[in-house]
């Protein structure tokens, strides 16, 4: 903690010394519109939920090259990768399950339909180009359906504009790590594009702790690759028409090892396969804006494990996992009124879902489908420009199990003159069993088709205060989740069946300033209890595994002179539980706190040299227990811009 001080201080008092860079200027932390939230463009101070923008700008300044790096530092997120970059990633919101998570891109439900509980693996998405991903923490099912109960994920691509421009960029770490990638963008008459192309490459050091291999032992490494394409091209038929075609196309190649065990010819390849035709229009003076879309997903995975001296008898040693996915929406922004002080908004509309699954797997095939339809509304009301109050309700009917509704009702007031928002909300959440979980085959645990959806009710309340004319911001949010019907596997181990409850609860407090042009500061702490609250499983309140009890997060950036940009970030989790990698009995690992500096200057307008530091203290940890996490590593790179 000593050096992180010393650290911290010296940057600050580098900024501080230096010549005819402390011009104080009026540069408040703007609000923002968020999509997310209310499935349509709404003013930030107007949002009843929790939420948190993270925007093309602040990704490259930070250098976060992936969209898991980016999530750990968001208030009540808490990252789990197995290992080294391209490892398994479980993204955990307020203390709900992985795969309680609703990820978009582009408007695609991107939930993989081949897992087994159906969660999205993070592991795989690089932020390159991306304009901004939206955070949402709480039950959103009444606008996203299954899956929505600790929150929402949605990673936006940016809409080309103006004349024709672009932007390459390499870096390379000291581990032979390596990241490329470019753009191309702009908009000529009624056509606008953006391309996209990027590529990661990790020599990667091995993810078995030493406490596992003996002296002399054999140590491989685990490299990993990733290519990824992807587009977004739009045409404006007239002024209040558009069709819009997304594509994301991601390759990889990922050698791993086993818990505790090194395993040289352990390898999955993965590719994906994402596609979205949007249609959007505008009329009776944007009183309606109806928007349709096609969604088609494909996503393969392939592992293999073939005997070796260390592994001569692997337990799998050829996979083939495909999930499908057809998507339909036809969503409408209607204004219902809007005169002095006060206005109404309704969206509503219909979502449908068709999944497909096929495994072949340790000698056994699984395979099925399932669909889902979902009509929703919701009514937003604000009034004198300062109370908002959102109703919501949907009801999803499953080919499987039946109706599901679902609710929820959130207010915010703005207390303008003193620059106070008040919100609070209450809702219910639901998700669906998954393919493998109705169908799946097995010895143990297999698939069971009588199960029921996992439910969830939430509600939340917090306070966020502007000071200083809006350069700094200060906010805390208390929340409460209960999940009933949870799908586990009880003895005697024969199928999978709805029987456990939890409960998560704690508070996230966020800490922004800006105060001058040339200083950034940000906090956030998360404290989440989460537990075991299932009666008929003693003892009680055993805590969940891999949700920390608190998390701290800073950022310090410097600016001091133009085109030099000097950030520090850290990261500190505590109270740590999970399962030891060997007898599976419950342990609690230490408490980590890793720090990152990066360093970027702008040689002239369109070229910039940039360095940075991943875990300067070269820290020692494993997350999850049983995989080592990455070491110290420098990387030093260059962007251009054209």
């Amino acid at each position: 903690m000593t050096s992180l001080r010393g650290l911290l201080c010296a940057l600050v008092g580098f900024g501080i010394a230096a010549p005819a860079l402390a011009q104080v200027e009026n540069n408040p932390i703007l609000p923002q519109v968020v999509i997310t939230a209310d499935r349509e463009p709404v003013p930030i101070e107007q949002v009843t939920g929790s939420v948190t923008v993270i925007t093309q700008k602040e990704m490259e300044e930070r250098q976060l090259r992936t969209v898991d790096d980016v999530l750990r530092y968001v208030p009540g997120v808490s990252v789990q990768q197995s290992g080294g970059v391209g490892g398994q990633t479980s993204v955990f919101i307020r203390g709900a399950n992985s795969n309680h998570t609703v990820v978009l891109i582009d408007g695609m439900n991107v939930n993989d339909p081949s897992t087994p509980n159906g969660a999205v693996d993070f592991a795989h998405f690089i932020t390159e180009n991306l304009d901004r991903i939206e955070v949402v923490r709480g039950p959103m099912s009444t606008l996203y359906g299954s899956g929505a109960i600790g929150g929402v994920v949605n990673m936006v691509t940016k809409k080309g504009e103006g004349a024709f421009n672009g932007s390459v960029y390499g870096e390379l770490g000291t581990h032979l790590q390596g990241t490329t990638g470019g753009y191309v963008r702009g908009s000529e008459g009624r056509f606008n594009y953006n391309i996209t192309a990027s590529g990661l490459y990790a020599q990667g050091d091995t993810i078995v702790p030493g406490r596992f291999t003996p002296p002399g032992g054999f140590v491989d490494n685990d490299p990993y690759r990733n290519i990824t394409l992807a587009s977004r091209l739009g045409v404006d038929i007239n002024d209040s028409s558009s069709f819009t075609w997304f594509t994301r196309y991601i390759d990889t190649m990922y050698k791993f090892d086993q818990v505790a065990l090194e395993d040289p010819n352990a390898v999955e390849f993965t590719q994906q396969l994402y596609n979205r035709l949007q249609f959007d229009g505008s009329y009776f003076n944007d009183r309606w804006k109806p928007t349709i879309g096609i969604n088609y997903i494909n996503i393969y995975r392939h592992d293999q494990d073939f005997p070796s001296i260390q592994n001569p008898f692997p337990f799998a040693p050829d996979e083939y996992y495909n999930g499908r996915s057809l998507q339909a929406d036809f969503k409408n922004q209607i204004k219902v009124f809007s005169v002095k002080n006060a206005e109404a908004d309704l969206v509503a509309g219909v979502d449908y879902v068709q999944n497909w699954l096929y495994i072949n797997a340790e000698g056994l095939q699984s395979w099925g489908n399932d669909s889902e339809t979902g009509i929703y509304g919701q009514l937003r009301t604000t009034l004198f420009d300062a109370l908002t109050i959102s109703i919501a309700g949907r009801n999803d009917h499953h080919s499987v199990y039946g109706d599901n509704p679902t609710w929820r009702v959130g207010g915010n007031y703005h207390l303008m003159p003193l620059d106070f928002n008040f919100k609070a909300s209450y809702g219910t959440a639901f998700k669906a069993p998954a393919l493998f979980e109705l169908f799946g085959a097995g010895f143990f645990c297999a698939g069971n088709p009588n199960l029921q959806p996992e439910h969830s009710q939430s509600w939340e309340a917090g306070v966020d205060h502007g000071l200083f004319n809006g350069k700094v911001r200060v906010g805390i949010t208390y929340f409460n989740t209960y999940i009933e019907n949870l799908i586990q596997c009880p003895a005697p181990y024969v199928n999978l069946q709805n029987v456990a409850h939890a409960r998560s609860e704690g508070f996230e407090a966020t800490f922004d300033a800006n105060i001058v042009s040339w200083l950034d500061i940000g906090l956030v702490y998360t404290q989440d209890y989460a537990t075991d609250t299932d009666p008929g499983v003693p003892p009680l309140n055993v805590p969940l595994l891999r949700r920390p009890v608190s998390t701290f997060s800073g950022r310090l950036a410097v600016r001091p002179i133009e085109g030099l940009r000097i950030g520090v970030d850290l990261l500190s989790v505590n109270g740590r539980h999970d399962a030891d990698a060997i007898t599976g009995q419950p342990v609690e690992p230490s408490p980590y706190t890793l720090i990152r500096s990066m360093i970027s200057y702008d040689i002239q307008k369109d070229l910039q040299v940039f360095a940075r530091v991943e875990n300067l203290l070269n820290v020692i940890y494993e997350e999850p227990e049983g995989f080592n996490a990455p070491s110290m590593q420098f990387f030093f790179g260059m962007k251009a811009r054209f």
